[in-house]
């Protein structure tokens, strides 16, 4: 074909917006909540949460990474559904099956190769069989799983208007009632299990204390507020270990001004790059970032 060849644009496809300018962290909106993982990233490097936040790149990541933890926490889920199911019937308490179905059909649709979800299938045997053992255990009974949380934290005004808000969302993976009537939180971990030390400064469960404390936790039953957590664990699932701890209120007033403090941040658009060996290593955006730190 010559160029002569080539069709005119026609005055419909000449009338066709241009693509879109990509997203820029310096005046592209700002996203409308936060949540313990979004600080997470902006602690750790305010550089990736612009790149994730803000301009929402994709970044590159393997398509089976967390392959296995993904499905390790379907099949508890689906087990707790159906156990919550089973109590209101009176039917018979779930078993095996459920974890094992749960399981295959995350891992069928995970992007793992046949042999990996093999491995996949073979390395979750005994993560199943300690978890309904530990299930076997429990006296408390289940409320919910996956259960979201969203509540308004106030910030303080810049001088020009009203005092803002910030929503801080998130989801818990379980919500329990104990027999006192408290509420107990568990959160699921396939890696390596931690010191309780490390679960007694655990970020992640206390803002989940937090969310709870703030009364952003319902029963979705009855649409009831559930009490302030009484305890929160960490489930460390192929280790079969269950670490408990507690938060105080100055705990919890210390995590709502660390959280004003950081939106305060993000708010005055602060997107400095913090490069390291051991975070660029890990960080799904290491080739495109122009700080990425060269021993990555």
């Amino acid at each position: 074909m010559t160029t002569t060849d080539l069709p005119h644009p026609t005055a419909e496809s000449a009338a066709l917006p241009a693509a879109p300018a990509p997203r820029s962290m310096a005046d592209a909106p700002l996203p409308a909540y936060e949540s313990h993982s979004s600080i997470s990233v902006y602690r750790g490097c305010p550089l990736r949460y612009g790149f994730r936040y803000v301009e929402r790149r994709p970044g590159e990541v393997s398509p089976g990474q967390f392959a296995f933890g993904n499905a390790v926490h379907k099949a508890f889920e689906a087990f707790g559904l159906a156990r919550m199911r089973a109590r209101v019937e009176g039917a018979a308490e779930p078993g095996r099956e459920v974890l094992q179905a749960a399981l295959d059909a995350k891992l069928a649709r995970s992007g793992l190769a046949p042999d990996e979800v093999a491995e996949a299938r073979r390395r979750a045997v005994p993560v199943l069989a300690r978890f309904l053992a530990l299930e076997a255990r429990t006296a408390a009974e289940p409320v919910a799983v996956e259960l979201g949380f969203g509540v308004d934290v106030a910030l303080p005004g810049d001088g020009t208007g009203e005092p803002g808000a910030v929503r801080f969302v998130g989801y818990v993976d379980r919500g329990d009632r104990a027999p006192d009537g408290s509420t107990e939180i568990v959160d699921y971990k396939t890696g390596r299990a931690r010191s309780q030390a490390d679960v007694d400064a655990d970020p992640q469960l206390t803002a989940y204390a937090f969310g709870c404390a703030r009364g952003g936790l319902r029963d979705p039953a009855t649409g009831a507020t559930l009490p302030a957590a009484s305890r929160l664990g960490l489930y460390f699932a192929e280790a079969g270990e269950l670490a408990w701890t507690t938060r105080t209120d100055g705990q919890l007033a210390a995590f709502e001004a660390g959280l004003v403090e950081t939106v305060g941040r993000i708010l005055d658009r602060a997107f400095d790059p913090r490069p390291a060996p051991w975070r660029c290593r890990w960080c799904e955006y290491r080739r495109e970032c122009p700080e990425v730190s060269p021993e990555a």
